[in-house]
C-alpha cells in the first residue's frame, strides 16, 4: 500500500510561506497558523502556527528560496512527476488517499485509524 497524503494547496503554500529558522540554533519554526473552513466538497483544516522559544524569536530568518513564484513552481513539479506513479498505484488498488485535517496531533490519529491500527502498544511505530 502507497499512502498519499494530501494538503490543500492554499494551507500548502501557506506553511512553506511560514517557514522560518533560528540563525543561532537552526530550529526550524512555521508562523503561519492555518484555519481555513471547508467549502466545495473541500475539508477545513486547522494548523496552529510552531512558534519559537522566546530565545529564538528575534534570530528567525526565511529561506531564499521560499517565495511564493518558488513554492508554486515546487508544487507543479511534484504534481507533475507525482501523478502517473498516483495513477499506478490507484489502478492496482494500492494507494491510501490521505487528506489531511490538520497537525500532526490531528492527523495522526485519524491516518492510524485508515490504516486499522488499533493498538499502538503492541505495535511498533509507523514514524519514521
Amino acid at each position: 500500500m502507497v499512502i498519499n497524503l494530501k494538503l490543500r494547496e492554499d494551507a500548502l503554500l501557506a506553511k512553506c510561506l511560514g517557514r522560518r529558522i533560528c540563525q543561532q540554533c537552526g530550529g526550524n519554526f512555521n508562523i503561519a497558523a492555518i484555519d481555513f473552513k471547508g467549502e466545495d466538497g473541500r475539508p477545513g483544516i486547522c494548523m496552529p502556527p510552531l512558534l519559537p522559544p522566546p530565545q529564538c524569536a528575534s534570530k528567525l530568518i526565511t529561506r531564499s528560496d521560499d517565495t511564493e513564484e518558488v513554492v508554486k513552481e515546487r508544487l507543479r513539479v511534484y504534481h507533475d512527476q507525482c501523478k502517473p506513479v498516483e495513477d499506478f498505484y490507484r489502478a492496482r488498488g494500492k494507494l491510501l488517499e490521505f487528506d489531511l485535517p490538520g497537525g500532526i496531533p490531528e492527523s495522526w490519529p485519524k491516518l492510524l485509524r485508515a490504516l486499522h491500527v488499533e493498538d499502538l502498544d503492541n505495535k511498533q511505530s509507523a514514524a519514521a
